[in-house]
């Protein structure tokens, strides 16, 4: 892959930190947003600071960079491997570091796929972008963790940015020695001249190298010389979170801090019209309750548990200037909607109706989903001190740099007088890309200056005050020929925008627009079967439930409905539907590999005894493609359990295959709760839901046989944080069809099926 100065300024592959390693004009050393080598390498003396992801001690030790959150996917691991992969360094002299926030950590992945925010336009930010655009985005600095972008980003990102300061060490090199740099190897951090045997460690080279012009076009490696890539290397993560010396934020403690939690209104989304405290802050060790925001009341005292015991004493009355929800009557209300007369449409191709009318076989049928909520094992937390005219935050954020806008704000104060502290993740799932939790923490310390404070939700008020997953409806109808190929496809969906939501409490990149949304329908407009006539419309609603991002958001309900419809197509056309889905994509596809695998690994055909079934789901999520076929068995009396999954995943290029294994199985577990047993459910505009034993999760021991298989068959790596969640729901369904002829269009499925 060679990269040259004017494709990177043209295609925006780098940012002004790229112009690092990129542009003529090397870093302005100004200590400024922008300036991330300076900063990096400040953070350890003596160090040097080639670009902003890599700095070299005299002793040749590397420190790399990770500028995204890590909440257990591994990006500790998988982006160093792919910085020493290129740089060619010795990888049992290397560590890591969370760097310190800089617009020059901006996220293309993001950008380039159009997710959360491109498809609001109708089409992804990589065509709609212009070096305009992309700088624009620079500008911005969106720092962010999510949509399974943060290996696509390294690709576009690190890895040129190593493979040039692995060229500016050559070049330091032969300056040396008096050589042309044409000759010379790298190996294990050091520089080496093959004719003369002489090495010089990247440690005595760094100095030299960072004040080296940077060159027009470096060369990343072929794949197929890749050492380290693609193996499976232990963990960088693993021993502090063994030995407990790993910091998440609920680890942080600080010199005289104080700890606190939060009641919000009873009412979903509702604003606070009074509230009584109850003598809460007559209690021992409770230092001051206060407002938070429109929507809270904090309780602050001397440590979490007495916060906790006396946030039970408040009250709070909301202000009623909406109807409140019920699920009942908004089921209803969507079911409704699926006529509206005006929907936004999303895909039209051909001429739906006359081929509707020329198909041999038409069906149709509608499908339902729940609102979800994430249950991230840490509670929301954060700790913010306020001192000196100074606001320093330890915040568990999948948008650090939007945590840190939101922060400013909250508290009246510069960017410049903010430092953003960045910590583990105890599972984010979309979650902790909301702001809710650092805007508490900020408005209570700012109430208490000169003492840290650590604001920590209850699971209750976590889950009853989440930013759910949208419920919704969608009617698919399609019409199938004598030969079994789809004619014709139609879908009206029902549902929320997160896009649109989210906008109204966070800062975002681009306007939103709920009906042009496109990001609602994933896995419906751009479904992967091969349909000349088609039309997906939507139907924006407002029921006043805040919906947010989740993991797999709306190609988790999209490839429930349109999985599970494939297989009613397939019975409809009287055809396996393996067969039929083999039918109906494109015959370069290279869906069909992992298709083909994944029913040779499951033993598909093979005969299977009374009351068990086996299910099938394709589809793709953040470019990367799974097969799941599900076996499951129901017993006469209708007791369902999920025996054995196995998972075929194409994500492009493999970084490190354990963790890949490890984002499949917890992907598919997180699917097989909300599968079987997740919904939040609302009642006068309260959620009924508060803890685990009414939000349930499967115990271990009822977890089935999971079997993952990698197929990779692309030259890039794509995403895997959040694709395993979306086929487990249709697998299922369409297994405990094949076990009992009983379809199933509404999730949850709960653990007994209605014979």
């Amino acid at each position: 892959m060679a990269i040259t100065r004017r494709k990177v300024i043209l295609s925006g592959l780098a940012v002004s930190g790229g112009l690092i390693v990129y542009s003529t004009s090397r870093m302005l050393d100004t200590g400024g947003d922008g300036d991330a080598r300076l900063k990096f390498a400040m953070t350890t003396p003596d160090s040097v600071g080639i670009n902003a992801w890599i700095k070299i001690s005299p002793d040749s030790h590397i420190t790399f960079a990770v500028h995204r959150a890590e909440m257990g996917q591994g990006v500790t691991t998988s982006l160093p491997m792919m910085l020493a992969e290129e740089l060619d360094a010795d990888w049992d002299n290397i560590s890591y570091e969370f760097p310190p926030l800089d617009k020059d950590y901006y996220n293309f992945g993001i950008m380039g796929r159009g997710e959360p925010f491109g498809d609001t336009t109708g089409r992804p930010l990589a065509e709609a972008g212009t070096a305009l655009l992309r700088r624009f985005f620079h500008a911005r600095g969106d720092s962010l963790t999510l949509s399974s972008t943060s290996i696509l980003d390294a690709h576009y990102t690190i890895r040129p940015a190593a493979a040039t300061a692995r060229a500016l060490l050559i070049q330091a090199a032969a300056q040396q020695w008096g050589v042309t740099a044409d000759g010379l190897i790298t190996q294990r951090s050091e520089v080496i001249n093959p004719d003369t045997g002489e090495r010089l460690a990247y440690g005595k080279l760094a100095e030299v190298a960072a004040g080296l012009e940077t060159p027009t076009e470096v060369q990343t490696k072929d794949p197929s010389d890749y050492k380290l890539v693609g193996t499976s290397v232990p963990r960088l993560d693993v021993p502090a979170k063994v030995d407990g010396s790993a910091v998440f934020s609920m680890d942080v403690r600080l010199p005289d801090m104080l700890y606190g939690t939060v009641v919000y209104s009873p009412i979903a989304g509702g604003r606070i019209e009074s509230f009584t405290t109850g003598g809460a802050e007559n209690l021992p060790g409770v230092e001051a309750v206060m407002q938070l925001g429109d929507s809270a009341v904090g309780v602050v005292a001397v440590d979490t548990w007495t916060a906790m015991q006396a946030a039970k004493k408040i009250e709070i009355q909301t202000v009623r200037d909406f109807d409140p929800v019920n699920s009942d009557s908004l089921r209803a209300a969507y079911r409704e909607a699926l006529d509206s007369p005006e929907p936004s449409i999303f895909d039209e191709e051909g001429d739906a109706g006359t081929a509707f009318a020329d198909a041999s076989q038409n069906l149709t049928a509608i499908y339902e989903w729940p609102f979800l909520a994430h249950t991230c094992m840490e509670p929301m937390n954060c700790t913010a001190w306020f001192k000196d005219g100074h606001l320093d935050v330890w915040a568990p954020s999948q948008a650090i740099s939007t945590a840190a806008q939101v922060a400013a704000a909250k508290a009246g104060l510069d960017l410049k007088q903010i430092t953003m502290h960045r910590v583990l993740l105890g599972g984010g799932f979309g979650r902790r890309a909301e702001m809710d939790f650092i805007e508490r923490a900020v408005e209570a310390a700012m109430q208490l200056p000169g003492r840290p404070v650590k604001i920590t939700y209850t699971r209750e008020e976590d889950i009853r005050n989440d930013m759910f997953r949208p419920a919704g409806v969608a009617r698919l109808r399609a019409g199938v020929g004598n030969d079994g190929r789809i004619s014709a496809f139609d879908c009206d969906l029902v549902t929320q925008s997160v896009v649109a939501d989210f906008a109204t409490r966070t800062p975002t990149p681009q306007p939103s627009n709920a009906a042009r949304d496109k990001t609602v329908a994933k896995g419906l407009y751009d479904f992967i079967y091969e349909v000349p006539n088609r039309r997906v419309a939507f139907s924006p609603q407002d029921p006043h439930v805040p919906v947010g991002y989740w993991r797999s958001t709306a190609t988790s309900y999209g490839t429930f409905c349109a999985e599970s419809f494939m297989d009613e197509l397939a019975a409809k056309a009287e055809m396996d539907p393996i067969d039929f889905r083999l039918l109906n994509l494109p015959a370069d596809s290279k869906r069909r590999a992992v298709l083909e695998l994944a029913a040779e690994k499951a033993g598909w055909g093979t005969p299977l005894s009374e009351g068990r079934g086996r299910g099938v789901a394709l589809f793709d999520k953040a470019m990367t493609t799974i097969a799941q076929v599900v076996e499951v068995t129901v017993d006469s009396d209708g007791s369902l359990s999920v025996d054995r999954i196995v998972c075929v995943v194409d994500p492009g290029q493999v970084i490190h295959p354990d963790t890949i294994v490890a984002m499949m199985q917890g992907g598919i577990i997180y699917g097989l709760n909300a599968a079987l047993l997740g919904e939040i459910t609302i009642k006068d505009g309260e959620v009924q839901q508060s803890n685990f034993h009414d939000y349930r999760e499967l115990p271990i021991g009822r977890l089935p046989e999971i079997e993952v298989h990698i197929l990779p068959q692309g030259d890039r790596p794509e995403g895997v944080g959040e694709t395993a969640v979306p086929g487990v729901a249709p697998a299922i369904a369409n297994a405990i069809f094949a076990a009992t002829g009983k379809r199933i269009r509404t999730l949850p499925f709960g653990e007994r099926i209605d014979l």
